[in-house]
């Protein structure tokens, strides 16, 4: 397991160049924003899950699969490591993330949005990504991360076309008390969800042939 995780990182080292030279542009667009420091947070914790799905891409370019399959590890180990890898690249985003936006609070800092409000957004960041994972991982473990990629844009899509769809239809948005109970109630929806989308990825990778 851990030679499979060292492998990944040794693989996504050569992105993150890329993933530093966003992060600098975004920063840039950011400072502009009403609120710098969400929007920074949400991108960062956002390529963290880039990272993990460009892992399988430079898996399916070297033919990764062949050959993983001929080592002493099991399909399961080797969902698990994946599954693993986006745990760690998450919450090590989230954790930079919520750092560098707290020094941005404190230079540019908010009305009415202080620590209380600053843990809830990265909450709520941090679950909405690992429910989107939840969701891609099992798809691009059937189809490939390639045939995956309008899916992405879609699941990405949907939400945003939804709530603009309601907002025209004249529904009412939830209240500030009722957001924050559905932030707090998120972790305890996405944790066994995204516990559900590993167990779904290692049935559908261990019966397909490679």
């Amino acid at each position: 397991m851990i030679g499979l995780l060292l492998k990944d990182f040794y693989i996504v080292r050569q992105y993150m160049k890329t993933v530093l030279f966003m992060l600098a542009f975004f920063a840039l667009i950011s400072a502009g924003l009403d609120n710098p420091a969400t929007f920074f947070e949400a991108f960062i914790i956002f390529m963290s899950m880039m990272v993990t799905i460009t892992s399988f891409s430079y898996d399916a370019l070297a033919k990764w699969d062949y050959y993983a399959l001929s080592l002493p590890v099991s399909r399961k180990e080797i969902v698990a490591s994946k599954y693993l890898l986006s745990v760690i690249l998450c919450f090590g985003g989230t954790i930079i993330s919520f750092l560098i936006s707290a020094v941005i609070l404190k230079f540019k800092p908010m009305e009415a949005f202080g620590v209380k409000e600053h843990l809830y957004a990265t909450g709520a960041i941090i679950s909405i990504t690992f429910f989107f994972l939840a969701i891609l991982l099992p798809l691009i473990f059937k189809f490939g991360v390639e045939k995956c990629r309008l899916l992405l844009i879609a699941i990405f899509a949907a939400p945003t076309a939804a709530m603009v769809a309601l907002s025209k239809m004249g529904v009412s948005m939830p209240s500030e008390a009722s957001l924050i109970a559905f932030i707090k109630l998120l972790p305890v929806l996405v944790i066994p969800f995204f516990l559900l989308s590993f167990f779904i990825s290692v049935r559908i990778f261990s019966g397909k042939e490679i």
